[in-house]
């Protein structure tokens, strides 16, 4: 993959080029097995579950609770799948780094590119770009059918100018369009939530150059930790689960209520997204400082 390119580049300066690193990481990106695989459960999860869910609170609304109605957001449904696929994301953003260290080709790919922030950043180029494609095409689509699919069980759309919080008030299964207000934008943000989250997860490899390890420390971090900290006294949790980076995720895919029973008060969007994005460039920071300071 290049490597006769890259030697002789090393011969006549020691430098690689950012977008010869990021060809040569996108190439061996899509040349693995389990790059396809992974997004295509993305894509699959993220319509999927959209449809599932919004099948089952569609048919299930009438006999919901009044509490259940108030925390319903119809763009957040449409985004369920993200719960399976923010561990996807990560765990291909992990692989991209572990998977060299574990067969030991990062030696060469180090050999060729002795300048490691720009091997870095080849990597997050790569892994950013396929993603973000990928999951911005699935969280639009999901919208559309979870969309249709609580139309087909009695949903109505909420008018211009009409609260939606006003319209579950009323018990009233609202749906939402794409241009309502917030709307495009929590979808767009859905896709975006897990860019971020492969970068934690390319960070964390970085980091630990190890594949269990990394995807041990990364769902722990997303899975297990929301779960103790609901464990926590109401005065202590409340300052620490809105800003856990999967209840940031929830907060970046909502337009109604921002009050939950299982993620406590969300932040606003612009501050959840803000916060993701410096946990991420944070574990990129640490993995790179890391790499650049220890052996291959």
């Amino acid at each position: 993959m290049n490597d006769g390119n890259s030697q002789e580049s090393v011969a006549r300066g020691g430098r690689v080029g950012i977008r010869t690193l990021a060809v040569s990481e996108a190439t061996k990106f899509r040349s693995i097995r389990s790059t396809w695989i992974s997004l295509a459960i993305i894509v699959v999860a993220g319509i999927g579950f959209s449809a599932l869910f919004s099948f089952l609170i569609g048919r299930s609304w009438t006999g919901s609770s009044q509490l259940e109605h108030a925390q319903f957001d119809p763009v957040r449904i449409s985004q369920s799948g993200i719960f399976i696929s923010q561990f996807v994301a990560g765990i291909l953003g992990a692989l991209i780094v572990t998977s060299e260290y574990s067969t030991g080709t990062i030696r060469a790919t180090l050999a060729a590119a002795p300048r490691r922030l720009s091997v870095v950043g080849a990597k997050v180029i790569v892994i950013s770009a396929a993603l973000l494609v990928v999951t911005e095409v699935t969280a639009f689509i999901a919208f559309f059918v979870g969309r249709s699919v609580l139309i087909n069980y009695g949903g109505t759309v909420v008018p211009p100018g009409a609260s939606l919080i006003e319209r579950i008030a009323r018990h009233a299964l609202p749906v939402v369009n794409i241009s309502s207000p917030g709307v495009a934008r929590a979808v767009f943000l859905g896709g975006l939530y897990l860019v971020l989250v492969s970068l934690l997860g390319l960070g964390f490899g970085l980091l630990l150059r190890h594949t269990t390890g990394t995807i041990a420390l990364y769902v722990v971090i997303l899975l297990i930790v929301p779960l103790l900290a609901q464990l926590l006294p109401q005065g202590i949790s409340s300052h620490i689960v809105p800003y856990l980076p999967s209840n940031l995720g929830l907060a970046m895919t909502t337009v109604g209520s921002r009050s939950t029973d299982f993620a406590g008060q969300l932040l606003s969007t612009g501050a959840a997204t803000f916060t993701l994005a410096l946990y991420a460039i944070a574990a990129v920071g640490i993995g790179a400082t890391a790499m650049i300071r220890r052996d291959a």
